[in-house]
């Protein structure tokens, strides 16, 4: 697939895949008579994940040591970032519950005054 593709597939820029090229996050594509990038399947599902993971808010620099430990199977490191992560994103999730309580609980107070 083209980057063009990748790049709608993914939600990623052209130029974000470029630089993640650049940075060693992805590695290069290989390029056809014309010149034009080529990605595969790999690259698809690796882009994928790392979406998951930037959005999810881990930093580039975690992402780019969680691939390198994929690329070389490291999957002792793998798993102790993940479980790290997961633990920042369960911590989150219970901040964020906590806010919706608490704004569902003053939305109700102020729908309470206004209805007197």
């Amino acid at each position: 697939m083209k980057i063009g593709e990748l790049a709608k597939e993914t939600g990623v820029s052209t130029h974000t895949l470029r630089y993640y090229e650049k940075i060693g996050l992805i590695d290069t594509a290989t390029k056809d008579a014309s010149g034009h990038r080529n990605y595969g399947a790999f690259e698809l599902d690796l882009i994928n994940w790392v979406v998951c993971l930037k959005k999810s808010g881990m930093p580039l620099e975690k992402i780019k040591t969680y691939v390198a430990a994929f690329k070389t199977g490291d999957a002792n490191n793998m798993r102790e970032m993940l479980e790290a992560h997961l633990v920042k994103l369960h911590k989150q999730q219970a901040d964020i519950e906590h806010y919706l309580d608490v704004t569902e609980r003053k939305l109700a107070s102020l729908k309470k005054s206004t209805t007197h």
